[in-house]
């Protein structure tokens, strides 16, 4: 089993620390250190809370004490961000110029109240990124087949995207959403270029050889998707 997925997009930077862990690593903090070749104490993540709360780390935020959120920002360099994941998307975000990269926690509640607009609108605002130069990594998820919703979530979406966003409905039967879709559909919607974007097309609900589903099996494993930049 392969214990880190890479993205080619972002596996072309060579400053760049990337991956999207299987549930080999889970969110080992220490075996996921020991094997991308840093200290534990160099990784950080959020109290997630389903929310569009971007937390923008600065180099004078205290790191011990993150608050919650759902996404983080930031442009030092020698820390590796992520995300926790075991069926909504994962979103890690660089911008190749600016030298700024994100991790992006987005559930359905994150996606339809606009997470990750909020992180790119930091990115840019508080960053100077200019989308054009943002590449966009989209990591396991669940998918659209497996994904069944009510039709009061189809109507939130309705209600935030018009026809815009992805989902399907057979006759008869209950609406199925597409998270990682959608996901793509706000960056480009955002202005991040479609060759900027890539997609590893993998389920988490599918393959349970490889990751963790909610969904599936309602576990506590969680796969840990990150990113960081070295000096």
């Amino acid at each position: 089993m392969p214990k880190i997925l890479h993205s080619p997009n972002l596996s072309k930077f060579s400053n760049l620390i990337h991956g999207f862990t299987t549930k080999e690593l889970g969110n080992d903090y220490d075996r996921i250190a020991q094997e991308i070749k840093v200290l534990p104490s160099q990784i950080y993540s959020l109290k997630q809370i389903h929310s569009t709360r971007v937390v923008y780390m600065d180099r004078g935020m205290d790191l011990v004490h993150l608050p919650e959120g759902d996404a983080l920002v930031t442009d030092r360099k020698d820390i590796i961000i992520g995300v926790k994941t075991a069926d909504c998307v994962p979103i890690l975000l660089y911008d190749e110029v600016k030298e700024v990269i994100a991790a992006v926690h987005a559930g359905y509640r994150g996606l339809v109240n606009g997470v990750i607009q909020e992180a790119l609108r930091i990115m840019t605002a508080s960053l100077h990124c200019c989308l054009e130069n943002i590449h966009a990594a989209i990591g396991p998820a669940i998918s659209e087949h497996h994904y069944e919703v009510g039709d009061e979530v189809i109507e939130e979406f309705k209600t935030k995207y018009r026809d815009r966003f992805k989902w399907s409905q057979r006759h008869g039967g209950r609406p199925h959403l597409d998270l990682k879709g959608t996901a793509q559909m706000v960056l480009q919607e955002c202005g991040l270029d479609l060759l900027h974007i890539m997609d590893l097309h993998l389920c988490t609900y599918e393959h349970a050889d490889l990751f963790f589903s909610y969904r599936r099996q309602k576990s506590e494993g969680r796969q840990f998707n990150f990113i960081g930049m070295v000096s």
